[in-house]
């Protein structure tokens, strides 16, 4: 079973996580710091999220993540896709597009949990998040 975990946007890999390696405990900590400040809430999908559950976290951790590639800024990208992967532990891929639209980009992510190869268990949900 590989350790690895892709990030796909638009199809092509674009973020690999190594699950073998060590997460270094200051990386763990600023991981902590990430969860306790979305405890406080944010706004999702035009929403106000004020008690923030798992899934809901990881579709604002995804969104920004996406942001942060389309404005190559690739720390963000890659502190947002190890608190992906160090907070849901039976990921294997994460799949993001894109689309244009009157109101902005809307931004789609499926995170596959099952083997990659195989086609299954999944949740996807999608936003209108503007992405700048």
């Amino acid at each position: 079973m590989s350790e690895k975990v892709g990030f796909l946007l638009e199809g092509q890999e674009v973020l690999t996580y190594d699950r073998s390696q060590v997460l270094p405990e200051k990386q763990r900590e600023y991981l902590d710091l990430i969860d306790a400040q979305m405890d406080e809430g944010f706004v999702l999908s035009e929403q106000k999220i004020d008690h923030p559950n798992l899934q809901q976290k990881t579709q604002f951790v995804a969104f920004n993540l996406v942001a942060a590639l389309s404005k190559n800024d690739d720390q963000t990208a890659i502190i947002m896709f190890t608190y992906l992967v160090n907070r849901m532990p039976e990921l294997k891929q994460a799949k993001a597009r894109t689309k244009e639209t009157d109101s902005g980009q809307q931004v789609g992510v499926e995170f596959v949990f099952d083997e990659v190869k195989l086609a299954g268990q999944k949740i996807e949900f999608r936003s209108n998040h503007k992405v700048h």
